[in-house]
């Protein structure tokens, strides 16, 4: 019995070659049976749906570069001891060139520039307030020895300046008055008068001059000058005078702690200031 042909699909294929020309064509059977023998069973290729392919993706749009930052190429250096940078490995973004420069530390300069403001207002406020507290208070002591000079104690003289302190004179609750007369070693005739006060004088000059311009009123004076005070400090002036028809010199000195004026007959007034500088440095202490 005959076994059926298979059919399932199978791929032609030819199982001998076509001959051409004069050879003898091959002896065969039936049509049929040709067709068997001359398929090879072989199983079909299977069947592949031929889908679109998917469309390429778009490239990103390139970014604008500010036109100032230049374009820098980071190279990545690996310290030793590591392994080499895996692939496709990229840093992140790079910083614009200005960060690298190395900041300059501010604090420095602001404590330097604290420090010269506070020397500046220590310093100044220091000499300004100095004279203050050096002056002020004062203490007069009639009775100490002055170079040169002799002290008297004749009514008549200390009377008349009793009369002359008033020019100096003022409604200061701390104020207290001094008077003293002197007599000249070298030349007997030759007379001091001094008078004054001490209280705290906001403004040394001033009161002064305010001083000798009342003094004025009862005294020819004339000529003021402003003089050396000396290593005492203050304001001096002095002035030329007349007093009891004779020929003088007037000179005062004013500080932020005493005011004193002096009537010197008979003496020039480098004499004079010399002598007032003598008297003032031997009767004034101060506290």
């Amino acid at each position: 019995m005959t076994k059926p042909p298979d059919e399932s699909p199978t791929q032609r294929q030819p199982a001998s070659p076509t001959w051409v020309g004069s050879a003898s064509v091959p002896p065969g059977g039936s049509r049929r049976r040709r067709q068997w023998e001359d398929t090879l069973d072989l199983p079909a290729a299977p069947r592949t749906l031929d889908l679109p392919a998917p469309p390429p993706e778009p490239a990103p749009a390139p970014q604008p570069q500010p036109l100032h930052q230049p374009q820098i190429r980071y190279v990545p250096v690996v310290p030793p001891g590591y392994g080499p940078l895996p692939p496709g490995y990229r840093p992140g973004p790079f910083p614009p060139p200005h960060q690298f420069r190395r900041r300059r530390r501010k604090w420095p300069w602001v404590m330097l520039a604290l420090f010269a403001l506070c020397a500046g207002c220590c310093g100044g406020g220091y000499a300004w307030a100095r004279p203050w507290w050096v002056q002020y208070p004062a203490s007069v002591h009639v009775d100490a020895t002055v170079p040169d000079l002799t002290r008297l104690n004749e009514a008549a003289s200390t009377k008349a300046a009793e009369q002359l302190q008033t020019s100096l004179t003022s409604d200061h609750l701390d104020e207290s008055g001094f008077t003293a007369v002197y007599q000249d070693d070298r030349d007997n005739r030759q007379r001091v008068l001094v008078f004054g006060a001490t209280r705290f004088i906001t403004n040394p000059s001033r009161d002064l001059e305010a001083s000798l311009r009342k003094l004025g009123q009862k005294i020819q004076i004339q000529d003021v000058r402003e003089v050396d005070p000396g290593v005492a400090g203050g304001e001096q002036r002095c002035a030329a005078s007349r007093y009891n028809g004779r020929a003088a010199t007037v000179c005062g000195w004013s500080d932020h702690g005493v005011i004193a004026i002096g009537v010197f007959t008979g003496k020039s007034l480098d004499a004079a200031s010399t002598s007032m500088q003598n008297i003032r440095a031997a009767i004034i202490t101060r506290n």
